[in-house]
């Protein structure tokens, strides 16, 4: 998911109505005017006084930024608890490949207030929603062997919204649309083929909970 936080006014191209500071998931669903509203919150972020800017400008000052920093995260939910963890304050879906970390004991950063946290025990991985809470966090379990299919999942999704992406620039700004699928897809490493470490190589093995 990804934070909006689109300015407002904003004239250079249509944008769908969000919260402020609401999430908005990533994949092949997204409208037009919801690749709008994500092309505008790191328009905001990126490029100064954009709201008095036009798409070709808005997309060329993007493209000249050395990394697009995109709030947000990977989100959690377990349909049997009903809990869902959500990204920390200033955590970026830059970084959602570094969750495949945690298999191997490294720490993973979530953000900070309410600081969420990654461990390992045994078969499962717990997701907690404030790593400072401990026991006192809401929490997600998920089975360590089922963990990499999770993240391939998110993986096809940010390849569908990638698709959607050079759709939208093909209508709003042609000649740069190549350049920002590539800006995009570089900014959140999307393409790349994703690398999940066999859970057997970490020597994991079922316990007892």
């Amino acid at each position: 998911m990804i934070e909006v936080r689109t300015p407002d006014p904003f004239r250079a191209w249509p944008v769908a109505e969000c919260d402020a500071f609401g999430g908005l998931a990533l994949s092949a669903c997204v409208s037009p005017a919801e690749v709008g509203t994500v092309m505008a919150t790191l328009a905001d972020l990126h490029v100064p006084d954009c709201e008095e800017l036009d798409a070709d400008t808005i997309v060329r000052r993007l493209l000249e930024q050395d990394a697009l920093i995109a709030p947000g995260g990977l989100e959690l939910h377990d349909p049997s608890t009903g809990v869902t963890i959500v990204p920390g304050c200033c955590a970026g879906l830059e970084d959602w490949r570094a969750w495949s970390d945690a298999l191997s004991g490294d720490d993973v950063w979530l953000g900070h207030d309410p600081a969420p946290s990654i461990a390992v025990n045994g078969d499962r991985m717990r997701v907690r929603q404030d790593g400072a809470l401990g026991e006192g966090s809401d929490f997600v379990d998920v089975p360590v062997a089922l963990f990499p299919a999770l993240l391939e999942i998110v993986h096809h999704d940010l390849v569908g919204f990638l698709g959607r992406v050079g759709e939208w620039a093909d209508g709003v700004t042609p000649s740069l649309s190549a350049a920002l699928v590539r800006k995009v897809d570089e900014a959140l490493s999307i393409s790349e083929p994703l690398k999940t470490t066999s859970v057997r190589d970490y020597g994991l093995r079922p316990t007892p909970p």
